[in-house]
């Protein structure tokens, strides 16, 4: 069984309810937490964890069996382990207060993906922190910070529609030392994670309509310059760049190139009449082929648009139109 498992599944039936009631109080009290965020007293709760729970009932049946049977030894060891288990309670907490949330981060995925927060943590004290672990409903990271460090956690959220999706509420916890207890803050962040339409599994082919002014140059008879090369038998004499053989002793051809004139117009009108996400999810398939095959490519849809050019940024640039689309 994995950790997340482990956390994920001691939190059912009554402990859900609790974590859910104290989630919607702290939305109330405080709202979204602006960062960074320190995690201050008021911020962290501390209670027992399953296993500290059946501990403390074992504990009580030792301590009455020392009572029954007027045994010593017995009573010093039940007040022994309940001051030690008191002790780790103070220790949970001091692990924990103190950290602040720096930063909350998000690269863009395509819908039914799931979404990687970045969560930036500072420890801004002289001591190390262990076990420090983020906690949210689908996923669960740990590290050990030391002091005067940073670290950072991941928490994946599934996407389903395009568009904005704000990130969860989340809990920064940890049941440093012994497991017995489990202090923790609950986090309403300010994030959230760009989603781009789902590509199309068979899209059509690429539309052929438009222009390209510059993208990938094709090498060959052409009259831009691409570089050098050392001479090869069969060059034009033409080509030879005399300064630079003359300059390295060797013979050196020109490489020209022409610019290509292929592109493809990625045009919303030119759709027909059909599903919007189904015309989203061609168009994102287009998208991505386009730039794949180095064929610059404009977009034009209601509202917006952008000339043919090719790069990542402008790909970022159509996939987020595409994502925010509204019709």
């Amino acid at each position: 069984m994995t950790q997340a498992t482990a956390i994920i599944g001691e939190e059912s039936g009554l402990g859900q309810r609790f974590n859910y009631w104290v989630q919607e109080r702290v939305r109330r009290r405080r709202g979204s937490a602006e960062l960074p965020l320190t995690l201050e007293y008021r911020h962290i709760y501390v209670m027992p964890t399953r296993f500290g729970f059946w501990f403390g009932m074992l504990l009580a049946l030792t301590v009455l069996g020392g009572l029954n049977f007027n045994n010593n030894m017995t009573l010093m060891l039940g007040f022994l382990l309940a001051a030690t288990a008191q002790l780790t309670t103070v220790l949970a907490y001091r692990n924990l207060v103190g950290i602040r949330i720096d930063a909350i981060r998000a690269k863009p995925v395509f819908a039914g993906e799931p979404a990687c927060f970045k969560v930036l943590l500072k420890n801004p004290d002289d001591r190390h922190r262990f076990a420090i672990q983020a906690v949210s409903p689908e996923s669960v990271d740990c590290i050990d910070m030391l002091a005067q460090d940073t670290g950072q956690t991941s928490l994946l959220q599934m996407t389903s529609a395009r568009g904005w999706m704000e990130m969860d509420a989340f809990r920064i916890e940890n049941r440093f030392p012994l497991g017995l207890f489990r202090a923790w803050s609950v986090v309403i962040p300010k994030a959230r994670c760009l989603v781009y339409p789902k590509p199309a599994s068979h899209p059509p082919a690429l539309p052929k309509t438009g222009r390209g002014d510059f993208g990938a140059a094709h090498q060959g008879e052409g009259e831009q310059l691409h570089g050098l090369r050392e001479f090869q038998p069969g060059d034009p004499l033409r080509r030879i760049a005399w300064k630079t053989s003359a300059r390295h002793q060797k013979l050196y051809s020109r490489v020209m190139e022409s610019p290509s004139e292929e592109a493809c117009e990625l045009n919303w009108y030119l759709m027909g009449s059909g599903d919007t996400e189904e015309k989203l999810s061609i168009l994102t398939s287009w998208v991505l082929r386009a730039e794949h095959r180095q064929i610059p490519y404009s977009l034009e849809m209601p509202g917006d648009a952008l000339p043919a050019d090719l790069g990542e940024e402008h790909r970022d640039a159509c996939l987020k139109i595409l994502a925010l689309f509204k019709p």
